[in-house]
């Protein structure tokens, strides 16, 4: 269930990524936009995320949602740390289920 949040989480993002490119930075409706997808874990009582939007390398949209640690009261800045340790892998396996879909590589290639 984890990784499949994790997917609807990356799926989300990607669908926001057209508005970004129509906006300066000041669009307050970009900012409406992401607002409400992390509106669930902005509290206190939930941990969160850290979001950022880069344009042509810079960044027009940071800020952080829900809770670091939720036993010290800790919220998630832009610039929180987080350790991934080994969440990247569901990223990389969706990355390489849409590769095999649009005929880049084999599921059953050899990885030898």
């Amino acid at each position: 269930m984890r990784n499949l949040t994790a997917v609807y989480f990356l799926l989300a993002v990607l669908l926001l990524a057209p508005s970004c490119e129509k906006n300066d930075g000041g669009d307050k409706d970009l900012t409406g936009k992401i607002d409400s997808l992390f509106q669930k874990w902005d509290n206190t009582a939930s941990p969160g995320a850290a979001v950022s939007i880069l344009k042509d390398g810079k960044i027009i949209f940071s800020k952080g949602y829900g809770m670091a640690n939720l036993e010290y009261s800790v919220p998630i800045r832009p610039s929180t740390i987080f350790h991934i340790a080994s969440e990247s892998k569901q990223f990389t396996d969706f990355c390489i289920v849409l590769l095999a879909q649009q005929g880049k590589l084999s599921l059953d290639d050899d990885i030898r």
